[in-house]
């Protein structure tokens, strides 16, 4: 195969090669990143190399763990897409293939030189043949498909079942020439109720707003409070968290790479009252891409929105620092809808070679484990009230 044009390289044959272990990432570190920098974006994030190869180093290499599976297309001896997935489960009982990350990777894609975006369909061919040549996998799940991404085409080509549709919220800043554009545009009611939650929360402190990076002293150990006021929040709430309750997930965040001068990475958004840290906001910037991954704050200070306090200033920070995009990910919620202009839909893939894969992908993934989910939510929610009433009715006992 040939292929010359007046912007491209000349390439012969598309080869494939599959990564199997860390030590196989880390001899194509140079060409993953260099790959990355060519595309640029494109919701890829949780594709790019420091990513996977830190989530890889904390979470695979385990006896009966996942294992990575990082199918590779070269071309002329340059690498012109990546599909990181991972090898789970026990074979002849249930043996997925997904992607590399699991419950922690918010968006399933794949990354693919744009300069051979001519050679999409062959480069879909090599990759699909990749997963197939894998043996004998019961499911291949992909959670989080963006629409109109290079997975999504790949997976309608390949055939396979949609089984649950979700949306992710964004934020266009582009419109926005400064923070002060930013807030001017806003609504007068809006303004009205950022402004009164500024002076509510500033009564307990001066609000100071700050944004960390990995080498800096502070940054583990906000991240690890951080942590706790994100899993106090789920207690309180009567919500699940099973990726954030993963073993190891706080030494995971705390290795992520960040820079300051390159805006890329790794980085926490911090705001104080006096001393007191009153939210925190773990997020990714990516080409150019700000990715919300976590956002936490001090339950004792939740009637002043200590929250929304730190994602304004965030969000005015990202535009006066020339990022394109503030992204909420995915599960609309009222409050991510008054924070975006814009959504991609995102789907979950199903390829189930097998009658097991098929009772996974239909039976659990698209029925159970939804209706399961909300019901235990339900369940936590109605025993949290239980408790509440409980302590106040024995408060009242006390005092009569």
């Amino acid at each position: 195969m040939e292929r010359m044009d007046q912007t491209g390289p000349v390439c012969g044959a598309l080869n494939v090669s599959v990564l199997t272990d860390r030590a196989a990432m880390e001899a194509i570190a140079d060409d993953w990143r260099a790959l990355e920098q060519r595309c640029e974006g494109g919701l890829s994030f949780f594709q790019s190399y420091m990513w996977c190869h830190n989530w890889a180093a904390h979470f695979t290499g385990a006896a009966g763990g996942p294992r990575p599976f990082v199918a590779t297309v070269w071309c002329g001896g340059r690498l012109v897409a990546l599909w990181p997935l991972m090898q789970s489960g026990v074979r002849g009982a249930l043996f997925r293939m997904e992607a590399l990350g699991g419950t922690h990777t918010q968006y399933s894609n794949i990354i693919i030189d744009p300069d051979f975006a001519d050679l999409a369909e062959p480069i879909a061919d090599k990759l699909l043949a990749a997963l197939f040549d894998a043996g004998d996998f019961d499911v291949a799940l992909f959670e989080g498909v963006p629409d109109g991404s290079a997975l999504a085409t790949m997976m309608a080509r390949a055939n396979s079942g949609v089984t649950i549709r979700n949306a992710a919220s964004l934020l266009d800043l582009t419109g926005f020439v400064s923070a002060d554009a930013y807030v001017a545009g806003l609504g007068k009611l809006q303004r009205r109720n950022r402004n009164r939650r500024r002076n509510h929360l500033a009564r307990h402190g001066a609000l100071q707003f700050s944004v960390l990076w990995p080498d800096e002293p502070a940054f583990a150990p906000t991240l690890y409070q951080a942590l706790q006021m994100k899993r106090r929040w789920l207690t309180e709430t009567g919500r699940l968290g099973l990726g954030l309750s993963q073993p190891g997930f706080g030494d995971f965040l705390t290795g992520l790479e960040g820079d300051r001068d390159s805006l890329s990475g790794a980085c926490l958004s911090v705001l104080k009252t006096g001393e007191r840290i009153a939210a925190v906001e773990l997020g990714f910037l990516h080409g150019g891409h700000y990715y919300c991954y976590m956002g936490a704050f001090d339950w004792d200070l939740c009637e002043a929105s200590p929250g929304k306090v730190q994602m304004e200033m965030t969000v005015c920070w990202l535009i006066d620092n020339g990022i394109e995009t503030y992204d909420l990910l995915a599960n609309p919620a009222g409050y991510k809808e008054s924070w975006s202009n814009r959504t991609v839909g995102l789907s979950t893939y199903t390829i189930t070679p097998s009658w097991r894969g098929r009772f996974y992908a239909r039976g659990w993934v698209a029925t159970a484990r939804p209706a399961l989910k909300r019901g235990l939510e339900a369940l936590a929610y109605r025993l949290r009230r239980l408790t509440t009433l409980t302590q106040g009715i024995g408060c009242i006992v006390l005092l009569a």
